[in-house]
């Protein structure tokens, strides 16, 4: 590679230090927390027991699923505060939009739960991405037409006003049709994410960005829509490719062949993006620079957000799981290989011949129905083998136990509880296990989930150009929404409710209390006679059942009488009495009677 000069070289030197530093002093711990949580063991001795005990991996996938659960319980996730009682109904639009755009378009919950928890647990911090992306795609549709008529002879059937006969008919049209228009959130690998060194945020981070590899015809694209300039005569194609995939591909033996290596180099150029506070770089095979502007997000950010399992003081990476438990998870892999061991050997009997006796190794090999002849039952003994004493099946319970103390992870949150537990107690286990998770949900929310709906609602108040019409796929789904540019415009501020770290327990015990106040609160005389308490008290019911679709349920509220019907139905109930005294029927008089007597109408 070509030493570069100039502000090329002064950007590229930046890039290589930061990744020198990163896969110096991470990448080998990085590698070892992966091939620990995919249970990835040594090079297996000969003779010997080399199994790997899934436990570190269990631990990893159940605190994945206990905070993916309590992430994203109730929607929309993010509410928006207005500044001004002016932006009120605009906050409303806004937080509306921000829920179709976060579930709809940008999957966010299956992002999390499948991609971005497992590497905060696994490695211990997460990088996340977040940005716009317009995409135009080539697409197909059949459109009704109408043709006229051929006779078969050149012609054409002609009407009686001696028009051509038109028929409909069906024909394949092609569009560039736009299919995404929105922000994107991704996760970006932490193999190929470089940070400078001496930061611990990525706020006061001087320079941050990622690599990523791209086709020629990707490249060209950019060159069109994000104004990259590329002089493809001094460029060619990666021989190697070596990505956060490739890395983890390696990692579980899902290496490329030769074959497939080639033609995946073929047309694939290294892309590197430097982002500063106000600037954004691209540099392609670390050769050429494609792109020097300013940062082209109005929020004026970084576009990545950083979140760690366990933050260290003073460092940007965090520890996660494997990490924590690495030297109690080799010896629980050591204990159980080496109680296999003793086990194959005690299965496998040593024995004693005196010298000379005649006998050789090959006769005391088992045979079905085999018999040996001794001149003196001295001349063969068995060596017998103690069998196991009991500490050796406890030993790993207690690392267990010392491997869930670490975590937090108890048989609780599992599931599991002892057969003769009560339920207060196991309640109890429940809430203390559940405080280990706590600090670890609001991080992710403070630190990522926040901070990209900040972001999301900054590029949809900038790249906004067209009203939106979509349905919230939950509980109301009958009903559309329309929102444009100038209904989000104004300053908001937000706080995360999706989120509910009640442990399961707790949750039950609730709703039977909720049941017990609803009714005590039912037997009340001032409650039986207020109707609108009923019905928020039964709203509150339903809801705490996690019942969907409340408001269907709940009855409706009787209407009001208004002051007019009711001074109608009260003349009309007085006229009879009023009638008769005057000797006339009430059903003869066709409108109403006043006090002094006179009709009316």
């Amino acid at each position: 590679m070509k030493k570069q000069n100039g502000e090329t070289g002064r950007i590229l030197s930046r890039i290589e230090h930061a990744e020198q530093w990163r896969d110096g002093a991470f990448r080998d711990a990085w590698e070892t927390w992966l091939a620990q949580y995919r249970s990835k063991t040594a090079p297996k001795e000969a003779g010997r027991s080399n199994l790997f005990i899934p436990y570190t991996m269990m631990q990893c996938e159940v605190v994945k699923a206990r905070v993916a659960e309590s992430l994203f319980v109730t929607r929309p996730y993010i509410t928006l505060l207005p500044r001004g009682d002016e932006d009120e109904e605009n906050a409303k639009k806004a937080e509306r939009l921000l829920d179709w755009q976060m579930n709809e378009r940008m999957e966010i919950k299956p992002l999390f739960r499948d991609e971005v928890l497992i590497d905060a647990i696994v490695l211990g911090t997460v990088i996340v991405y977040t940005g716009w992306l317009k995409e135009e795609r080539l697409t197909r549709r059949k459109e009704r037409i109408l043709q006229p008529l051929a006779d078969g002879m050149g012609g054409y059937y002609l009407t009686a006003n001696g028009e051509p006969a038109m028929i409909p008919q069906l024909v394949v049209v092609e569009e560039r049709k736009l299919i995404y228009d929105d922000p994107i959130c991704q996760r970006v690998d932490l193999f190929d994410f470089y940070v400078d060194p001496l930061a611990v945020t990525i706020e006061d981070a001087r320079y941050c960005g990622h690599r990523e590899y791209l086709t020629k015809a990707q490249i060209e694209e950019l060159c069109q829509s994000a104004g990259w300039r590329v002089d493809w005569k001094t460029l060619s194609p990666v021989q190697d490719i070596c990505g956060g995939r490739e890395i983890r591909a390696a990692l579980s033996g899902n290496t490329l062949q030769d074959g497939d290596s080639e033609e995946r180099a073929d047309g694939m150029y290294l892309v590197h993006h430097y982002w500063e506070d106000d600037r954004h770089a691209v540099i392609i095979n670390r050769e050429q620079l494609a792109l020097d502007e300013k940062n082209p997000f109005w929020h004026g950010m970084k576009p990545y957000d950083r979140c760690c399992y366990v933050p260290l003081s003073n460092e940007f990476y965090g520890m996660g799981i494997p990490e924590m438990l690495a030297g109690l998870q080799a010896e629980l892999n050591t204990t159980r290989n080496m109680r296999l061991d003793y086990n194959a050997m005690a299965m496998r009997r040593m024995w004693k011949i005196r010298k000379g006796c005649g006998l050789t190794a090959r006769d005391l090999v088992w045979r079905q129905n085999g018999v040996i002849e001794l001149d003196d039952m001295v001349d063969i003994q068995e060596i017998n083998v103690q069998e196991l004493s009991y500490s050796a099946f406890t030993n790993e319970d207690v690392i267990k136990q010392d491997m869930r103390d670490t975590t937090g992870v108890h048989d609780i949150v599992m599931g599991l509880s002892e057969a003769d537990e009560t339920a207060t107690t196991t309640a109890t286990k429940d809430n203390n296990a559940n405080l280990r998770f706590q600090h670890f949900i609001e991080a992710v929310v403070e630190q990522l989930l926040v901070p990209i709906a900040r972001k999301c609602l900054a590029l949809d108040q900038q790249y906004l150009e067209e009203s939106r019409i979509f349905r919230l796929l939950n509980e109301e789904m009958d009903e559309l929404y329309q929102v444009d540019a100038f209904d989000i415009a104004g300053d908001y501020d937000m706080y995360y409710v999706g989120t509910s770290t009640e442990p399961l327990a707790s949750r039950e015990q609730n709703k039977q209390r909720i049941l017990e106040a609803y009714s005590l609160a039912m037997n009340n005389p001032l409650v039986q006679q207020d109707a609108e308490a009923q019905l928020n008290l039964l709203r509150k019911v339903l809801e705490a059942m996690e019942i969907r679709n409340v408001e269907q349920l709940l009855p409706r509220l009787p209407q009001p009488a208004t002051a007019e019907g009711t001074m109608m139905g009260t003349m009309m109930g007085a006229a009879p009495a009023e009638t008769m005294m005057n000797g006339v029927a009430s059903a003869q008089l066709p409108g109403m009677m006043t006090a002094d007597g006179v009709l009316m109408g």
